[in-house]
């Protein structure tokens, strides 16, 4: 049988006939988006390189990471953190930055070109995102620009990237993982310190 608008029925005779409907009605099935098999067998909260990752995104991103390692000496070329649970059907993320040694991942986010990115639903991924990384053990800090509120604890929002947004960075590094430990990993003083 059909309904009124044409699409099949889920009715059957003896809901017809007036017996009380079921407590739930059948629903369909929804099938779950396969997970990549790309990801490696690796521990939760393992970093690595993955074979899945976009590039970087901005000129601006790829400065912070240069910036950043300038100062901060961390294992190189590392772009993903296993997760437990899928997200966007990997079983892994793609911080903008991976910090092993500290596992804090570091992200950039601008309103983008058209004032969309990091809005709306791309905000609630990133939500999640931040979520599944800190269920994996990781702490998340995320450059925030273009009047972008935090959306975690260590976020930084700032107008753009300056030579004072990487001692912010290294602030909050010492705050989340502790000063001794942070500082084991700093390279040289920044120059300014250094002259004066």
């Amino acid at each position: 049988r059909r309904g009124k608008d044409g699409t099949p029925s889920a009715v059957g005779p003896a809901e017809r006939r007036g017996s009380p409907a079921p407590a739930t009605s059948p629903a369909r099935a929804r099938r779950s988006p396969a997970v990549c098999a790309k990801t490696p067998d690796l521990p939760v909260g393992e970093p690595f390189a993955s074979a899945c990752a976009p590039p970087p995104a901005s000129a601006v991103e790829e400065r912070l990471r240069q910036d950043l390692a300038a100062r901060l000496d961390h294992t190189p070329g590392l772009n993903a953190v296993r997760l437990a649970r899928p997200f966007f059907e990997h079983l892994e993320a793609w911080p903008d930055i991976v910090l092993p040694e500290l596992r804090v991942a570091i992200e950039y986010d601008s309103t983008g070109r058209h004032g969309l990115e990091h809005v709306g639903r791309r905000e609630e991924a990133d939500r999640r995102k931040d979520r599944a990384l800190r269920a994996a053990g990781w702490e998340v800090i995320r450059i925030r620009t273009g009047k972008l509120p935090p959306l975690g604890p260590y976020d930084l929002c700032v107008a753009g990237l300056t030579r004072g947004t990487i001692d912010q960075i290294l602030d909050l590094l010492r705050e989340i993982r502790g000063p001794l430990f942070v500082d084991a990993y700093l390279r040289e003083a920044p120059p300014s310190a250094a002259a004066g």
